[in-house]
């Protein structure tokens, strides 16, 4: 059971990280918790100062997960909302509700100040998971593959974004400092439609003015694989109920995203979310 907390709180912190309503225009990644298990928590870490920006800002974030029935439950991770309905205690399946921050003139680059402000966006959306034990011996040494769609319902773009994932998880077999060590890292592909690209990449109208490198031409972003990702976490148990978590995640915007002025003469195409998080269980 102690494991058990230990993976759960883990794996919140490091949605706090990875799903951080400071993250602006990133899309977010639902992480599952296990059943029987509730967490609350809250994060500090360093984001991007905008999705492409080459400067990151602090920024908190909580966390929060309740199961009524040990196997059903309902997550907050940043501004992301999601419900598991699934029975199945492999799979974690259900809707999907997120707000992507907004870009306005609070960025600290000045030319990206000046662009046409980006709204906050509201995604609705699915999401599901399948968890894949690879020692029966120990159940949180596995891996976990999942996807998620969403659709944003507020009008800023048109179309679809989502993600593919798989994620590794180990528990350590030596303690650090006498307490449990989880770590995990994965890999997951971003995809979005080019309504989204064109929105958060592209240059056009009277933003076309602010980067006379193009000559008088937009640039218009396609859709594509708009990232790679990798995220990790290292959590350890502080006392029985509270949890000290490090996690990050880096991302490699691609193709037209990293081709962009707003990235590859603004900003950079590496983007880093890191920082730390503290979560009690109950």
């Amino acid at each position: 059971m102690m494991n058990l907390k230990l993976y759960s709180s883990s794996l919140a912190a490091a949605a706090v990280l990875l799903a951080s309503p400071a993250a602006t225009a990133q899309d977010l990644i639902p992480v599952e918790l296990p059943e029987r298990v509730n967490v609350v928590g809250l994060g500090v870490f360093g984001v991007p100062d905008y999705y492409g920006s080459s400067k990151n800002d602090a920024a908190v974030a909580p966390v929060a997960r309740y199961s009524w029935d040990g196997t059903s439950y309902i997550q907050l991770l940043g501004t992301e909302l999601s419900v598991n309905l699934s029975p199945v205690s492999e799979w974690r399946a259900g809707p999907l509700l997120r707000v992507r921050a907004r870009r306005d003139e609070d960025v600290d680059d000045g030319v990206v100040r000046q662009m046409r402000h980006i709204p906050s966006a509201t995604e609705l959306g699915v999401f599901a998971a399948y968890h894949l034990p690879l020692d029966l011996s120990r159940p949180l040494h596995k891996l976990v593959f999942s996807a998620d769609i969403v659709g944003n319902t507020n009008n800023v773009y048109d179309g679809a974004s989502g993600n593919l994932r798989v994620n590794y998880i180990y528990p350590f077999d030596t303690a650090v400092v006498g307490r449990p060590l989880i770590g995990s890292i994965g890999i997951g592909m971003f995809f979005a439609s080019s309504s989204f690209n064109n929105r958060y990449f592209g240059i056009t109208g009277s933003d076309v003015g602010l980067y006379p490198q193009l000559g008088g031409q937009e640039y218009r972003a396609d859709p594509s694989m708009t990232s790679i990702k990798i995220p990790f976490s290292l959590t350890t148990s502080l006392n029985k109920e509270w949890m000290l978590t490090f996690a990050g995640r880096y991302e490699r915007l691609l193709d037209e995203a990293k081709d962009s002025p707003l990235v590859n003469e603004r900003g950079k195409a590496n983007q880093w979310i890191v920082g730390i998080a503290v979560s009690y269980q109950f």
